[in-house]
């Protein structure tokens, strides 16, 4: 069942991945321009930078890990539409496989495949996912060392070292994505701190992974500095305008707030651009509200165990990142992975309390 429910989510990827969306917007064609300019010069930027961290995209450099993802497509078959969202789009097959095994190693249940057609149905997953969009890339990467940190906490300690090189990933994938994995590693931390201090040789050179994969990040603040700030200025943050902290905080709580408002992403109230939305749709899948509440009420109520501390720290970083300049589907994409994990426990609760009652009534004498 759960490689039938893959089959079917990346089915339902690829078919018609050229006609829809229906635009293919310039920040999708930048990832396989950028690309070839790469493997054109050698893997020099055009300021004769090896390999640099970052690329430019509107005046910003935001681009890193998409772009370097599209080289082998490009390579392969050139500047095509169906290559740059194909290929974005397998990529995504690790959300997929992420949620199943979060439910299936996480929540202790066999009903992993229902994760994935879950995340396969939510409206904005659907739309982002057969696009080149990076959002959807750091997502599906975030996906994955969550997954691999569960497994990790279920006594597979070497995942751990997976979950940090996907970590990596999702952290150059998407700019907003550093605010949600700084704080989802503070959360996994003291979390599971006794269970990380009893396996210290492993966490320690996990760190010690993590220490690496910084260098890059190291070297772009050296070359540019002040860019992270020129980056928020372009966007207009509120955290570099002329106002006090105390304003700072209260835009940041608002937009925060904001993000976890299930009307947001529930209803189709359309604060985003159009091409980010599913007509008629909200953001999540509408019916799945109340089991998302179930799941919800099943973490509060089984808060002593790890995983569903886990779960509530997924859901309650998600907006992070996009509340550091304003809420947009794109910069809070990532609230469908703990989204599609409650919504997932609340249908196999809820089944099994049905189950339960019919049981019950017909084994009455």
């Amino acid at each position: 069942a759960f490689y039938l429910a893959l089959m079917i989510y990346i089915t339902v990827r690829l078919i018609g991945i050229e006609d829809f969306p229906i635009n293919f917007f310039g920040d999708e064609a930048i990832q396989s321009v950028r690309a070839a300019d790469l493997i054109r010069d050698n893997f020099f930027d055009h300021r004769d930078e090896f390999l640099p961290t970052y690329f430019e995209n509107g005046g910003q450099y935001n681009l890193s890990t998409s772009v370097y993802f599209q080289v082998l497509p490009v390579w392969l078959f050139g500047k095509e539409i169906w290559a740059t969202r194909g290929a974005a789009a397998l990529l995504t097959i690790l959300a997929a496989i992420g949620v199943g095994v979060m439910i299936e190693k996480g929540y202790k249940s066999l009903f992993g495949w229902l994760a994935i057609l879950v995340l396969s149905l939510m409206p904005a997953w659907f739309l982002h996912s057969r696009t080149a969009f990076e959002t959807a890339m750091s997502v599906s990467f975030y996906a994955g060392f969550v997954s691999c940190y569960v497994l990790y906490r279920n006594g597979n300690l070497r995942y751990l070292y997976a979950a940090v090189v996907l970590a990596a990933l999702a952290f150059y994938s998407y700019s907003p994505m550093r605010m949600v994995l700084g704080l989802t590693l503070l959360g996994f931390l003291l979390n599971d701190w006794r269970f990380h201090w009893q396996h210290k040789s492993i966490f320690l050179k996990a760190i010690g992974i993590g220490i690496v994969f910084l260098i890059p990040l190291l070297r772009y603040s050296l070359n540019y500095p002040g860019e992270t700030q020129r980056h928020l200025e372009i966007l207009g943050s509120y955290w570099v305008q002329d106002i006090t902290l105390g304003e700072k905080l209260m835009n940041f709580l608002h937009e925060y707030l904001h993000g976890l408002n299930p009307l947001y992403w529930y209803l189709p109230i359309g604060v985003d651009l159009q091409r980010h939305l599913m007509k008629d749709y909200g953001h999540l899948w509408l019916p799945g509200l109340p089991f998302a509440l179930i799941g919800i009420l099943w973490c509060i109520k089984h808060i002593k165990q790890s995983f569903a501390r886990l779960v509530l720290i997924m859901l309650l970083v998600a907006p992070s990142g996009a509340a550091l300049v304003q809420l947009g589907i794109t910069r809070a994409l990532v609230m469908v992975i703990p989204a599609t994990v409650l919504t997932s426990m609340g249908l196999i609760t809820f089944w099994q309390w049905l189950e339960k009652k019919i049981k019950n009534r017909f084994n009455r004498p």
